[in-house]
């Protein structure tokens, strides 16, 4: 496994615990903020629920970008293989 990969991985991971948290704490307001102004628990649940959805959206997006950059990368190589392969033709 590439560095790359490594790290990816490790922001992956951390997107996934700051979502769970965020669930968490919208939960916690949810149940035992009755206590707060209706309005007031309305904003801090929305703020809560939106970050976690922000959270599990950005691993898709990053495995995404990932595997296109490694399909370019692969087709960026077979590109300069073919070159290198049709110089020594000529050659």
């Amino acid at each position: 496994m590439s560095e790359l990969e490594a790290k990816l991985k490790k922001r992956i991971y951390v997107f996934y615990f700051a979502g769970l948290l965020n669930l968490v704490l919208g939960f916690w307001v949810l149940f035992y903020g009755g206590e707060l102004e209706q309005s007031t628990r309305t904003i801090m649940m929305l703020f809560f629920f939106g970050f976690a959805a922000v959270d599990f959206w950005m691993p898709q997006q990053l495995k995404k970008k990932y595997a296109e950059f490694v399909a370019e990368s692969r087709r960026m190589q077979q590109e300069q293989a073919d070159k290198a392969a049709s110089g020594e033709q000529k050659a």
